[in-house]
């Protein structure tokens, strides 16, 4: 690999070309290159950079702001658990079937009935939790 490298540098011509300024006419024609390089900058490089710095720093804020959120979620959650545990709104229902019919209360146990509020009171809770600390 080292000598395909060295024979491309060696027997490939790599040319660098550049303007020859005579005269007057050749220095006039170096002032107006600079200042068109200098214009070039100011207003093609300048605004390019400036427009990937913004999209670089959107894109960031986006992932930090997504960051921000995930971690409020997993603890917006641990403090739905601690305030469902302290209300013992499990225990109460399970309380509560206890005077139903039998029938009915094993129909309820076998359609998971008890099971979708407990999902549904959690994430009521956790919604709750997190409108109060955002």
């Amino acid at each position: 690999m080292k000598k395909i490298i060295l024979g491309v540098f060696l027997f490939v011509p790599f040319i660098a070309m550049g303007d020859t300024y005579q005269d007057i006419a050749g220095a006039s024609q170096m002032v107006a290159d600079s200042f068109s390089e200098m214009w070039t900058y100011f207003f093609d490089d300048v605004p390019s950079m400036l427009q990937r710095l913004t999209g670089w720093l959107v894109v960031w804020l986006v992932k930090a702001k997504l960051f921000v959120k995930l971690e409020l979620m997993q603890y917006s959650w641990g403090v739905a658990k601690v305030i469902i545990a302290d209300l013992n709104i499990m225990s109460q229902i399970t309380a509560q079937m206890t005077a139903l019919p039998q029938d009915v209360r094993q129909a309820l146990i076998d359609m998971r009935l008890f099971d979708g509020i407990n999902l549904l009171f959690q994430a009521w809770m956790t919604r709750f939790v997190m409108r109060f600390l955002s």
